[in-house]
């Protein structure tokens, strides 16, 4: 017998015991199932917040962004007409190999070709001894050290400063960081562009171009190393360090062909980003870093920081489309002598010859102090 009464909420209820028949067994497991993948999504979505919310500028922003945005290829011209993928070909860049997790990743370079596409070699093209025989091969550099390359990375700098560490290698120490145990995990190794070598100059020095772009206004700043490039009197750090304490400032005017030729590729490049991202995404300022090179040729060394309009970014500032951060301001440089285990150890050798020796006992001035 069934008995049924109708509640104040306007609810029908039975004192009629819960079906267990066939069935029911396999609706209950479908239920539970449901359940478990609406819980785990939601745990996943508070673990991407908590991330969202720890996420810190200075190990999220990706330095190297710009090789793969100039790399990709847009099929229309700016008048809207279709053409064949082309990738930035106004832009000129020096081989680079893009480092993720202490391990390289990627690989772009310029075409020899009279059209200079920026192509990328396959991921089975990618060894380390054929990056060590391109990148250690001799460059042209007047520099006695033969500086043949450096990496560019960024590290934290307290909670929310950051500063993109420049360390410079020549031969010897490329190979040891290349085939020996990479402390710098985030970043790129790119090709040294020497200066072009004067006959029967001797002074030449180093020499890089501080560009700050924006679509109404570019500011190219000269910033000449205060050491030769021949001086054996310092270290090679201080002879190709790019940091505003070790260099001469000179503003380049606005009228010259540098200036005019820089400000024709920075907006190369913020159209070309526009039109090959998804979003076609703004770019509203740019910080970068030229260099002229052989044959006076203009040379993008890397893009330290970039703004875009608010819409094409999120609450913490992350461009989508590009997959790095937004920047208000360029970070720091640095130049650092040491960086990495190997020239830890270096640095102890050398401060340990620095110490002094009794040519007699041979016994350094700590061990005599410590007698």
């Amino acid at each position: 017998k069934v008995t049924m009464r109708c509640t104040p909420v306007g609810t029908w209820q039975t004192n009629r015991g819960t079906w267990r028949g066939p069935g029911r067994d396999t609706e209950m497991a479908v239920e539970e199932s449901k359940q478990h993948e609406d819980d785990k999504f939601d745990r996943a979505e508070n673990r991407a917040a908590d991330r969202g919310k720890s996420k810190q500028y200075s190990n999220s922003y990706d330095v190297g962004f710009v090789f793969e945005a100039l790399w990709k290829k847009r099929n229309f011209d700016p008048a809207g007409k279709r053409i064949p993928g082309q990738s930035c070909q106004e832009v000129r860049i020096a081989d680079t190999v893009i480092y993720k997790s202490g391990y390289p990743a990627q690989w772009y370079f310029q075409s020899k070709q009279e059209d200079g596409k920026i192509l990328k070699k396959k991921k089975e093209s990618i060894l380390i001894p054929k990056i060590f025989d391109t990148f250690g091969a001799w460059n042209g550099t007047v520099c006695d050290t033969q500086v043949v390359a450096c990496f560019v990375g960024t590290t934290g700098k307290g909670p929310t400063k950051t500063v993109n560490n420049i360390i410079f290698f020549d031969r010897a120490r490329l190979k040891d960081f290349l085939f020996g145990e990479n402390l710098m995990r985030e970043g790129f190794l790119q090709r040294f562009v020497a200066p072009e070598a004067i006959p029967f100059d001797h002074s030449a020095t180093n020499v890089t171009l501080h560009v700050s772009w924006s679509q109404y206004k570019c500011i190219v700043e000269q910033r000449v190393n205060k050491m030769k490039l021949d001086s054996k009197h310092y270290k090679t750090a201080d002879k190709v360090n790019l940091s505003s304490t070790r260099v001469d400032t000179i503003p380049v005017s606005i009228h010259t062909r540098l200036h005019k030729k820089i400000n024709e590729q920075c907006s190369a490049i913020a159209e070309h980003i526009r039109t090959t991202s998804f979003d076609n995404t703004q770019i509203t300022n740019m910080t970068c870093y030229f260099k002229t090179g052989e044959a006076n040729k203009l040379f993008l060394l890397f893009v330290s920081s970039v703004t875009v309009a608010p819409r094409y970014q999120d609450a913490f500032g992350y461009i989508t489309s590009l997959r790095t951060f937004t920047g208000r301001h360029s970070p720091e440089v640095s130049c650092p002598d040491f960086f990495g285990l190997v020239d830890s150890q270096l640095k102890e050798a050398a401060d340990h010859e620095m110490q002094g020796h009794c040519a007699l006992c041979n016994i350094s001035n700590e061990d005599d102090s410590l007698a």
